[in-house]
């Protein structure tokens, strides 16, 4: 009897996820992160990618995503999304971190990325986004805003900075239209 009322709740708990999309009984919040990617011709292009989270003070919290070749070693290139390298100390991370947040390097075109945030590492606040790209050779992209982790949903635009400065032969930034949106 206990299994069978378990298991209507587990049900109707589900349910209730698919009849009200906002619901996630999971305690995890939904980080959307949209972008195109770039064609870039005029150069060859490396286009690692990796998106971490900050206290608004620049203290690390975590990563949330980390393309192939940056976390399997790429990582150890200074020129390579230097901001997040001296930060996140990744050959300390975890198989598990490793594992939750490794992933291919985008295709070009537009891009989706359904990121989960677990709330009991998150407290309710203001936090910085950042998306790191790297160009070609010391040359990339940072990208970041403004995240604030609530009861609501909260969308935002990121703005970017390159570093060293603008990759001379690029006519235009390798993302464009870089979007964020938080939900249960």
């Amino acid at each position: 009897m206990k299994n069978a009322i378990l298991s209507a709740v587990v049900i109707f708990i589900i349910g209730l996820g698919l009849l009200f999309p906002g619901c996630n009984p999971s305690g995890e919040l939904i980080l959307n992160v949209s972008f195109d990617l770039n064609d870039r011709e005029e150069y060859p292009r490396s286009d690692q990618l990796v998106i971490w989270l900050q206290k608004p003070d620049g203290t690390f919290i975590n990563s949330l995503f980390v393309s192939e070749y940056l976390s399997y070693g790429g990582y150890n290139d200074p020129d390579i999304c230097p901001d997040w390298t001296t930060k996140a100390n990744w050959e300390e991370a975890s198989q598990e971190e490793f594992d939750a947040v490794t992933g291919a390097t985008p295709s070009i075109g537009p891009v989706q990325m359904e990121l989960t945030l677990p709330v009991d590492q998150l407290p309710k606040g203001d936090y910085n986004i950042f998306i790191e790209v790297h160009q070609t050779a010391d040359y990339n992209e940072l990208y970041s805003g403004s995240l604030r982790i609530s009861r609501k949903r909260y969308n935002s635009q990121l703005e970017v900075t390159y570093k060293p400065e603008k990759y001379p032969r690029a006519t235009f930034n390798v993302l464009s239209k870089v979007q964020i949106s938080l939900h249960e």
